[in-house]
């Protein structure tokens, strides 16, 4: 019992030790960093992107410590609330100079929280080089947060899922129809192997005609809304990626959570690439030079 009390501090000292070792390891300096990277909001706004606002993001390549260090060749930046995902194409290799960017983003939140990753390719799903959180305190007349959302456009229209078109619907009908046919006669050929070779050609047919058919209807179906074209309506007959250009780049969210689950893309050329679901009915707005959202036409 005496060995095992004397054990007990020597323990308790070890442990103490290899705690405050890691902790030594884990709370270097900042400026021993490879990649150094700050977020700042530009101090005075002119408001011609509503509803995002400039900020300036200043990135330091120093090196990653790997035999050859990945060039960045696009950053992405996305609050922790939602939206959109801002994308800007850039060259850093390491070593280089400090780089000073004038970044668009969404002001969310007073006090919001971006995401901030640095990429080895020109996508949003290039391998990454670093990850960053960094924050930004935006005045409350600066917060657009209530710009990405409007129920109101979604709960007014009568927005229905699309459809395939009668054409459609009757081309396949036909070519399905036909098909059953010539698979009915095929019975009747006596020897095997022709038998076998027209009912290939047949199903082969048959599914080269609705595979056209299907083709042929549009998979993304495009309305603007309002005596302004404020609104554009996008829906899908099945699961897609889509590019919505400009002027359109401005998501709009029936609620926080349809926000915080959006997974589009807005590149720096002002194009903005999202994910359709089939059946999905989404709007997307307009870019205003205004500091206040604006308001829906009642035409819509």
């Amino acid at each position: 019992m005496k060995i095992n009390q004397m054990r007990i501090p020597g323990l308790c000292a070890v442990v103490f030790l290899a705690t405050h070792t890691a902790m030594a390891q884990t709370t270097s300096p900042a400026d021993d960093a490879p990649i150094r990277v700050s977020l700042h909001r530009e101090e005075s706004p002119d408001g011609s992107e509503f509803p995002y606002r400039r900020a300036n993001l200043t990135v330091q390549y120093d090196s990653t410590g790997s035999q050859k260090p990945d060039v960045i060749r696009c950053i992405t930046i996305r609050s922790t609330r939602g939206g959109p995902t801002m994308l800007f194409n850039i060259t850093i290799p390491p070593q280089a100079p400090a780089r000073n960017i004038s970044v668009s983003l969404p002001a969310m939140s007073a006090e919001d929280s971006y995401t901030v990753r640095l990429l080895a390719g020109k996508t949003a799903i290039s391998p990454l080089v670093a990850e960053f959180n960094l924050t930004i305190d935006w005045p409350a007349e600066m917060v657009t947060a209530q710009a990405f959302l409007d129920p109101e456009a979604y709960d007014d229209g009568d927005y229905l899922p699309p459809v395939w078109s009668n054409r459609t619907l009757q081309n396949v009908f036909a070519a399905a129809t036909l098909a059953c046919v010539l698979l009915g006669a095929s019975i009747l050929i006596r020897r095997p192997a022709w038998r076998i070779a027209i009912a290939c050609v047949t199903v082969i047919a048959a599914g080269a005609g609705l595979w056209l058919a299907a083709s042929l209807e549009p998979t993304v179906v495009r309305q603007t809304l309002g005596d302004d074209e404020r609104l554009l309506l996008v829906s899908c007959l099945r699961d897609t990626r889509f590019e919505i250009p400009e002027p359109h780049s401005v998501p709009l969210y029936y609620n926080m959570d349809e926000m915080s689950q959006d997974e589009g893309v807005i590149h720096m050329s002002g194009k903005l690439l999202v994910s359709l679901k089939s059946g999905e009915v989404r709007l997307f707005g307009r870019r205003t030079a205004t500091a206040q959202p604006t308001t829906r036409p009642s035409g819509i």
